[in-house]
């Protein structure tokens, strides 16, 4: 059972090498997601921001048209006011250009505002056009970088993963499948150290005649507190090093 136990020590050490591995792995995309999303905000209010700027020269177009309508009609009105034949007509004519004149003035007025309204626009979409490409391209290179890294975390799990079938093929199914229904409930750490009468998983006292069974390591034994399995820390003195070189 000792070298259940040293194997079950093995496959537990790759084990947790390969869930940080994969913690890592998923933060660098959890990272990579959110630049993509804050670069897609940027863009989206770069668009909308576009097409505001659009519907504004838009209707400064339709203002100079109804402004060039407007001088056409005023023109119109001024020669007809010199073939008037009548005081009343004279009045109506009058009337009318001036109505014509007050809205012409009305519309430029407007056109400039739209002006000044649409160079502004401008000069702030094209800030931010500058910005979010600065930022394209910075996003560009962390993206680079984390591909690379991704690659690496993508070979060393692919290797730990080959070494782990190794040695869980090694383990009777019982101990096995013990430690995978553990593992998935204790945060990953399946097998602990009975050290000085006490669980390391748990740090509660064990029965003495217990931790006596532990340390001749003949039976799979199991915390009464945690239910973690248990092995003699004397047993596994040395191993650390060699676990880790393994993952």
């Amino acid at each position: 059972m000792k070298d259940q136990l040293r194997l079950l020590r093995q496959v537990q050490a790759i084990d947790l090498y390969l869930d940080e591995r994969h913690k890592a792995k998923g933060e660098i995309q959890k990272q990579l997601l959110e630049h993509k999303g804050m670069l897609k905000a940027l863009s989206d209010d770069i668009e909308a921001q576009r097409a505001e700027l659009a519907e504004t020269v838009e209707l400064r177009s339709r203002r100079e048209a109804e402004l060039a309508e407007g001088m056409e009609r005023h023109a119109s009105s001024k020669e007809r006011l010199m073939n008037v034949s009548s005081t009343k007509e004279y009045n109506a004519v009058e009337k009318e250009m001036e109505g014509l004149k007050k809205k012409a003035d009305e519309t430029r007025e407007q056109l400039e505002h739209l002006k000044e309204a649409i160079e502004v626009n401008q000069r702030h979409l094209n800030e931010k056009e500058e910005k979010i490409a600065d930022l394209a391209r910075q996003i560009q290179e962390v993206e680079q970088e984390a591909e690379g890294k991704i690659a690496i975390l993508d070979k060393q799990i692919l290797a730990s993963g080959e070494r782990i079938k190794e040695s869980r093929a090694q383990i009777k199914q019982g101990p096995l499948r013990r430690y995978d229904f553990i593992r998935s409930r204790r945060g990953g750490r399946a097998i602990v150290a009975a050290q000085d009468g006490h669980c390391t998983g748990c740090f509660m006292s064990l029965p003495p005649q217990l931790f006596i069974t532990i340390q001749r390591g003949s039976t799979l034994e199991i915390c009464p507190s945690c239910q973690r399995i248990l092995y003699f820390h004397g047993d596994a003195e040395g191993e650390t090093t060699e676990a880790q070189a393994e993952a």
